[in-house]
């Protein structure tokens, strides 16, 4: 191997990630080392990921959204927002509506929300019971192809406590993956502490020792660097030595339990602070890059909900308004405030920088249902939104009737990185929509 190629190689590897006592450390991109991104996660498993890595989030509301209040009257970017869109307003560009959407190869009123994220329903009578045998769901899919380089390979999760008939996340082999609606249990599987504290001390004595090896070795470059890099590398190092000093006061705190970051102190009270501690956690284990899949269920009751002055437990009977107006503003207000804690999130998520962006860019976030209308039991024409993920969004796409929701699955599989030609019924793709 020639001079020349051992200089490019030594300046590679040091540009993909920095080694000492056998950890690796990612660098910023530094683009007078020379080089692109040569390896991939996958290829190199030793290598750290990009933080501009897809990700995709499914929220699948279980009695669908009203429509008169849903889907704007005008097509385009140019729409006036109704009631329930209105809490989006602010992220206009970040999202697409779109109607006439459906699945129309399930029908049966609530038997479409297990349904939502597959496009199949399959129920099969064993003996004096039925089992539903659903096919794999597009967040599965994509976890199964995806997740193993995360700690987890997805999360899923639900507002409340939901009832057996609200499944959202199926595996490759039709079992329904329950949801975790306690925000506590979420966050012990996320930042649980080491049972022993001795090995987590040695551990974060190690670690100390580590960075200060990878300190001194990045401070090496600096003669290969020009003075943009340098400070982009100053401003790396810096955090480098915030880690350290975090794992410092971890190590003095060690053999007290830790109140960990964010601090839950209790459970909240009310659907929608849970919600919002759901989707809290999510940005969190999202950002981590402890997953890249998560899918977040919100059922018909469980915990209360606060809504005009009244506190309701249930609002199924609400999305069975029978047109009468007085139920359906309290139908209204109730799923308002599910766009409101959908806005919430995506504000968060693009207020989250990576690499290259922010966290919404990166991050395709699907909110819908396979119930098109609650009163009816429409399976038609479903409530469809997708925001952020890098995609061209069109503010409000109407398709012609029918349009299959699973060639939207299409379109964000390869968002992920994943080669698809068809999922599930699916006839095509979202492509002159989403670009």
């Amino acid at each position: 191997m020639s001079n020349q190629q051992t200089n490019s190689r030594r300046s590679l590897d040091r540009r993909r990630y920095l080694q000492a006592a056998g950890a690796c450390i990612a660098l910023p991109f530094l683009p007078s080392l020379g080089g692109g991104r040569a390896w991939s996660a996958q290829a190199d498993s030793k290598l750290p990921r990009s933080s501009s890595d897809p990700r995709m989030v499914c929220i699948g509301v279980a009695l669908g959204m009203y429509a008169n209040e849903w889907i704007p009257q005008q097509v385009g970017t140019a729409y006036k927002a109704p009631k329930l869109i209105e809490p989006l307003e602010k992220l206009r560009k970040d999202f697409t509506i779109f109607s006439n959407v459906e699945h129309p190869n399930v029908k049966g009123g609530h038997k479409g929300m297990p349904a939502f994220l597959s496009g199949v329903y399959q129920p099969e009578q064993i003996g004096q019971s039925i089992v539903i045998r659903n096919q794999v769901t597009v967040d599965q899919f994509a976890a199964e192809r995806l997740g193993d380089s995360n700690r987890f390979s997805s999360i899923q999760m639900s507002a409340t406590k939901p009832r057996a008939t609200d499944l959202l996340s199926w595996s490759k082999k039709g079992v329904a993956l329950q949801s975790q609606y306690d925000p506590l249990e979420v966050y012990r599987q996320l930042f649980v502490n080491d049972r022993n504290p001795r090995r987590a001390a040695q551990a974060m004595k190690n670690g100390r020792s580590v960075l200060d090896l990878v300190n001194e070795d990045a401070k090496s470059l600096t003669r290969d660097l020009s003075q943009t890099d340098r400070a982009v590398l100053d401003q790396y190092m810096s955090s480098v030595r915030d880690v350290e000093n975090g794992i410092a006061r971890q190590l003095e705190w060690l053999a007290t339990p830790k109140p960990g970051v964010p601090k839950v102190k209790q459970r909240p009270t009310t659907y929608h602070q849970n919600l919002d501690l759901m989707y809290d956690l999510t940005a969190l284990a999202l950002q981590t890059d402890s997953t890249r899949i998560a899918s977040i269920m919100l059922p018909a009751g469980g915990m209360t909900i606060d809504v005009d002055g009244k506190r309701i437990s249930d609002y199924h009977g609400q999305s069975h308004h029978g047109k009468d107006p007085s139920v359906v503003n309290q139908l209204v207000a109730i799923e308002r405030l599910h766009t409101s804690s959908l806005a919430r999130f995506l504000t968060t998520l693009k207020d989250t920088p990576t690499d290259k962006g922010n966290l919404l860019d990166c991050t395709q976030v699907l909110f819908g249902s396979g119930l098109g209308n609650g009163s009816s039991h429409s399976n038609r024409d479903l409530p469809i939104l997708l925001a952020g993920g890098g995609h061209n969004h069109q503010g409000h796409v109407r398709g012609t009737e029918g349009t299959r929701l699973t060639n939207l699955f299409v379109s964000m599989l390869r968002k992920m990185q994943i080669e698809v030609d068809t999922f599930a019924d699916s006839n095509g793709d979202f492509s002159q929509w989403l670009g």
